[in-house]
């Protein structure tokens, strides 16, 4: 027969689980973009958190928090994983380092809705450019296709998919410059820059 204080863990483990599951998905869905992925990923972060749990004493505002700063850990591992280039990974591991440390007054609501904002004015910013210029930027940054493939894809010379990048690039760095101020915009550009 199981323990009173092995039962009092589980139901608190089952409670927080199902409390969470949704929002963690979501974000991991939105960062991922692919809902079997970010099953996994939060599944894994859930294991680790079990793993974890007798010691952590996870309650309210403190185990969101602490479970979104895990599921960050989680993707930035599943990009490493699909090889997101190095230095991109070093930012994002700055960001979670500095912006999402477990912290009883982080706002993961807020974190969340600046997020979602700048991704939205990147894209808006995206939808002004010309078309090819769009795709070509699209493909290379956000689906990781190399410039030949990129250049044999439109039948136009690497050098082009080169100069394409750096003007989307410039463009969007342009736009920063007039975008409310948000530590967030800088750091999603240079995920995006070589």
């Amino acid at each position: 027969m199981e323990s009173s204080a092995t039962q009092n863990i589980e139901l608190l483990f089952k409670d927080i689980y199902l409390a969470h599951w949704d929002t963690l998905f979501r974000i991991a869905n939105k960062k991922i973009g692919y809902a079997p992925d970010a099953m996994d990923i939060v599944q894994e972060t859930f294991v680790y958190v079990w793993q974890q749990f007798p010691s952590l004493h996870l309650e309210g505002a403190d185990a969101k928090s602490f479970l979104v700063t895990c599921l960050y850990y989680r993707i930035l591992g599943f990009l490493r994983a699909r090889g997101l280039k190095e230095k991109h990974l070093q930012h994002f591991q700055s960001y979670l380092e500095n912006e999402l440390s477990i912290d009883p007054h982080h706002n993961t609501a807020e974190v969340e809705a600046e997020l979602t904002a700048v991704n939205i004015a990147i894209m808006g910013e995206l939808d002004r450019m010309p078309e090819r210029m769009k795709q070509i930027f699209i493909l290379n940054r956000y689906e990781n296709k190399p410039i030949e493939e990129i250049a044999r894809l439109y039948a136009i010379s690497p050098k082009t998919v080169k100069n394409q990048l750096s003007e989307a690039m410039r463009r969007l760095k342009n736009f920063a410059d007039s975008y409310p101020a948000t530590s967030l915009l800088p750091l999603l550009l240079l995920f995006l820059e070589d």
